[in-house]
């Protein structure tokens, strides 16, 4: 019988980077117990995974640190990275100041044509009010 050859070196799927390489975390305090890191090719974590009971029924599975896009097949959920914020920002506590604002300006234009609809006004005092028809006063109002 001729000695047989042996078979051609293939990587594993780990290796060749088509499926990330699972790292548990050691045993350490109880917040860690259960997460895996998903590791790439050059051995960089691209997102750490743990499933935890949910407080009603079910369970929660939580993503964190991840690195790129994901797309999880069978389903129509779609999860991203999260952006970086810095809170501290100027510009980013003038926006949030401003959508505060934003809100509580339509919250109280609301109370107002809702107030002077009660009191009888016509669409078109408060459309004039508006600087806009009584129409689109009407449309933009009229369902509240």
């Amino acid at each position: 019988m001729p000695p047989r050859e042996a078979p051609a070196y293939e990587p594993t799927h780990h290796e060749a980077g088509w499926r990330l390489k699972p790292r548990p975390w050691p045993v350490g305090p109880s917040e860690s117990y259960g997460k895996v890191d998903f590791n790439d090719g050059e051995g960089k974590a691209v997102l750490t995974l743990y499933i935890q009971r949910a407080p009603e029924e079910g369970y929660v599975l939580h993503v964190e640190h991840l690195a790129a896009p994901l797309r999880v097949d069978g389903t129509l959920v779609r999860l991203n990275p999260v952006p970086h914020v810095d809170r501290e920002a100027a510009d980013f506590r003038r926006i949030s100041a401003a959508h505060t604002a934003a809100a509580k300006a339509a919250a109280e234009l609301q109370a107002a044509v809702s107030a002077a609809r009660a009191k009888g006004d016509s669409w078109e005092v408060i459309g004039a009010a508006l600087g806009t028809s009584a129409r689109t006063a009407r449309e933009r109002f009229g369902n509240h």
